[in-house]
């Protein structure tokens, strides 16, 4: 049974300061059990990260941390995969053209499988939303306390699967009030810690496991989103 996971890390894949088998490493030492590694706009971390869980234990959830616009806001969407399209050659491409803010060129590889209209150099969430579905993923809006107010109700009137509920930066009232919303709206939420480093002087994100799903609450995960898990 697992007992203690964290959803939402990253590697040295994008900004984060462990490789995926040092971050495989340290979840184990923290009593961790299952993590998903979300690094920015790449998938490019997740197989090291399967094989060392393999060897040290550690569940792996296949996920992406996709970067998107919402009038001109930054809101972040966290892909957790149903399948191995996460690996697929297409896919990989279209991140590499997120990555680089060339959204215009996205349209034409996907065959119209998704909206990639003229939103400037940015995906929008809907054509965020599109985009990670059509690779088999379920969408979970990242770190909702981090969004503007003024535009908090709007963005979650729109149809993900999960939230963020708990998160490093969320007050015991606010992880309360994410855990409600997601019940009432979505099928399940996730958490973690948003780790990019050991550095204890990062206060913009927290170190493996600060905060984590229980067992249950993994459970729930699981089962209504559906995704992939490798141990």
């Amino acid at each position: 049974m697992l007992t203690k996971g964290d959803f939402h890390i990253h590697s040295t894949a994008s900004d984060g300061e462990l490789s995926p088998k040092e971050i495989i490493i340290a979840a184990k030492e923290r009593n961790i059990d299952t993590i998903a590694i979300t690094d920015h706009n790449t998938i490019a971390g997740i197989e090291e990260a399967i094989e060392a869980g393999k060897i040290y234990g550690v569940s792996v959830i296949p996920a992406v941390e996709l970067s998107t616009r919402y009038f001109h806001q930054s809101v972040h969407l966290l892909g957790y995969f149903k399948n191995n399209q996460y690996n697929n050659t297409t896919f990989v491409e279209v991140l590499k053209l997120v990555k680089t803010h060339r959204i215009k060129n996205i349209k034409p590889i996907l065959n119209n499988r998704t909206a990639a209209e003229d939103s400037g150099r940015h995906l929008t969430i809907i054509e965020g939303m599109n985009l990670l579905r059509t690779f088999g993923a379920a969408v979970v809006l990242a770190h909702p306390v981090r969004i503007n107010p003024k535009y908090l109700n709007d963005i979650l009137n729109l149809p993900f699967d999960g939230i963020e509920a708990r998160y490093c930066h969320s007050s015991a009232e606010d992880t309360l009030k994410f855990i409600n919303i997601a019940l009432s709206k979505f099928s399940f939420y996730t958490g973690g810690s948003d780790f990019h480093t050991n550095n204890r002087k990062d206060i913009k994100h927290s170190l493996i496991g600060e905060p984590c799903l229980n067992s249950s609450e993994i459970q729930k995960f699981l089962n209504n989103s559906g995704v992939l898990q490798f141990s």
